[in-house]
C-alpha cells in the first residue's frame, strides 16, 4: 500500500492514459460510504461508539511466494511456489459491508496460477461469512504493482475475475504513481468494480523525503483524472502516526541521511527528558510533526543519539481528517467515499481512534463532552489491593501542559509510577500529573497503587 522511493517525482503531469482502452461506465453512487481498513493487529476493542460503519475493509490474507530449500527442489525451475491463505479474524466491528482484503506483501505481480487460490479462500471466506450474518460485497486486492507493470496486473485481474462467484465484486488499492501519462492504468481499471487511490506514504517511510505520512489532497487536480474513468472509486486516507529518528549527519557510506523507525515509542517517552528540546510544525496535510532534537548526548533504551540527532513523532489529527474530507468530497461524480487507515489496536497510541476520526469527519457526534477519566485493572495481589491505574480521554493535541489531579477513596500504601510518566504522590490518596504539550495520547498507565482496602478513583482537571 506503499508508492516505491522517489515515485513523487515522476507524478508531475497528469491526465487519463491509455485512453484506447474501453472502459464500461457505472451510475455514479448513490450514496457516500465512510470505511475503515482492519489490518493485522487491529483490535473491535478499540475505542467506538458501536454504531455500525458503512464498511469494513478486513484484512483477511496474504498472497506470498516463497522459495524451496535447495535439498526440496526437484527442478530448477521449481524452486519457487505460490501460497494464498485467508482466515477471519475472531472479533469485528460492526459494518453494513464488508470486503475481503488479501495483501501482496511484495512489489510486484502475482503468477497467474495465484487467481484459483484466491477463488479457493474467497469461497471458504463467504461461508464463514454467512455463518457469522456478515455481509461480503466482495474482494480488495492490495498489491504494489510497478506502474511498468500494469499491462501484467490487468491480466492478472482478468484471471481472477474468471474464478470468482457470480456477482461478486473486485476493489483494487491504486497507487498515485500509476495515474501519470502514458501507463496502462486504464486496463487495470476496465477489470474491477472500483478502485481506491491512496493518499498516503507517497514515499518509503524509512527515506529522508520529509515529515509526512498523509498526501494533501488536491480535488480540482485529481477529481478530473479519476472520474473520467466512470467507475466507482474511493480515497484511501490516514488516520495513524509514526515515530522515527532522523540522525544529524548522514551514516557511514550513504547518500542522504538515513532514517530509523521505531515501534514502541510515544511523546512522553522524550517529552520528560531533559536532553530534548520540542520543535513543534505542521506539514501540507495538516499532521503535526513533533522533532525532539537532542541538546546532548544521551541513550534511549539501546539507542544513542548525538547533538543534533532527532526523534520525530507524524500524528495525523481532527484538523487533517476534516481538511482531507472537505476536499476528497469536491472530487463528487463517482467518488463512493473514503476509506480510513487503519482500524487501531487496543493500545495503540500514535493512531486516532475510530470515535475520534469518525467526529473529525463530522460523521459522528457524541451527546456529551467525554472527560478524562480513571481505569482500572486489578493488579493480582494476594496480601494487599493493588490496581493499575490508567487515565483515559485526555486531549491528545494540547499545546499546552495538562494538568490533573487524581484522587483515591482510601490512603495508598504506595504508589508506583509507570517509567518515564510525570506523575507523584502529593498526599495519602492524592495523585498529580503533569503532561507536556501532545502528550495526552491513548490510554496513559499512570503506575500501580497499593491500599489495604478497595479504592475508587476519581480525577480532576485543574
Amino acid at each position: 500500500m506503499r508508492l516505491p522511493t522517489g515515485s513523487l517525482l515522476l507524478i508531475a503531469s497528469f491526465g487519463l492514459c491509455g485512453c484506447a482502452v474501453s472502459l464500461s461506465s457505472q451510475q455514479p453512487p448513490p450514496k457516500w460510504a465512510t470505511g475503515f481498513w482492519f489490518w493485522q493487529g487491529s483490535s473491535a476493542d478499540a475505542a467506538w461508539s458501536g454504531k455500525p460503519l458503512d464498511v469494513l475493509f478486513v484484512h483477511v490474507g496474504t498472497i506470498r511466494k516463497e522459495t524451496e530449500p535447495y535439498f526440496a527442489r526437484k527442478t530448477t525451475d521449481a524452486n519457487e511456489r505460490w501460497y494464498v491463505y485467508g482466515a477471519f479474524p475472531d472479533h469485528l466491528p460492526a459494518a453494513q459491508e464488508y470486503w475481503l482484503v488479501f495483501r501482496f506483501q511484495r512489489q510486484g505481480v502475482p503468477d497467474l496460477s495465484v487467481a484459483p487460490m484466491i477463488a479457493r479462500e474467497v469461497s471458504q471466506l463467504r461461508g464463514a461469512a454467512v455463518k457469522r450474518h456478515l455481509n461480503v460485497a466482495g474482494v480488495q486486492l492490495d498489491i504494489d504493482s510497478p506502474t511498468g507493470a500494469l499491462t501484467q496486473y490487468a491480466s492478472f485481474l482478468r484471471e481472477v475475475r474468471k474464478d470468482l462467484p457470480h456477482g461478486f465484486e473486485i476493489s483494487i488499492t491504486a497507487l498515485l504513481d500509476w495515474f501519470r501519462n502514458g501507463t496502462a492504468v486504464a486496463e487495470v481499471i476496465a477489470e474491477v468494480d472500483e478502485f481506491v487511490p491512496q493518499f498516503y506514504d507517497l514515499a518509503n517511510p524509512t527515506s529522508d523525503y520529509g515529515p509526512a505520512i498523509a498526501a494533501r489532497i488536491d480535488a480540482a487536480r485529481w477529481g478530473p483524472v479519476f472520474n473520467r474513468f466512470r467507475k466507482r472509486f474511493r480515497l484511501g486516507i490516514s488516520a495513524f502516526g509514526r515515530a522515527r529518528m532522523v540522525p544529524r549527519e548522514p551514516l557511514p557510506g550513504a547518500r542522504y541521511v538515513g532514517v530509523v523507525s521505531f515501534g514502541d515509542l510515544i511523546p512522553i517517552d522524550i517529552a520528560t527528558n531533559p536532553a530534548f528540546q520540542l520543535q513543534i510544525a505542521r506539514n501540507a496535510a495538516n499532521e503535526v510533526v513533533l522533532s525532539y532534537v537532542a541538546t546532548r548526548k544521551t541513550h534511549i533504551g539501546y539507542s544513542n543519539f548525538d547533538s543534533g540527532d532527532t526523534i520525530q513523532f507524524i500524528l495525523s489529527t481532527p484538523g487533517a481528517i476534516r481538511a482531507a474530507m472537505e476536499r476528497a468530497r469536491q472530487m463528487k461524480g463517482y467518488l463512493a467515499g473514503v476509506v480510513f487507515f487503519r482500524w487501531p489496536s487496543t493500545n495503540e497510541r500514535l493512531a486516532m481512534q475510530p470515535d475520534e476520526v469518525l467526529m473529525a469527519a463530522g460523521l459522528s457526534a457524541r451527546d456529551q463532552q467525554v472527560k478524562p477519566h480513571v481505569h482500572l485493572e486489578e493488579g493480582g495481589c494476594a496480601a494487599v489491593k493493588c490496581a493499575d491505574i490508567y487515565l483515559e480521554n485526555t486531549d491528545p493535541f494540547s499545546p499546552k501542559p495538562l494538568h490533573y489531579r487524581i484522587r483515591s477513596s482510601t490512603e495508598l500504601e504506595y504508589f508506583l509510577p509507570e517509567k518515564n510518566m510525570p506523575v507523584k504522590m502529593t498526599g495519602p490518596s492524592q495523585l498529580e500529573l503533569s503532561l507536556p504539550p501532545y502528550c495526552g495520547r491513548g490510554r496513559l498507565r499512570l503506575g500501580r497503587a497499593v491500599t489495604v482496602d478497595h479504592a475508587e478513583f476519581t480525577v480532576e482537571e485543574e
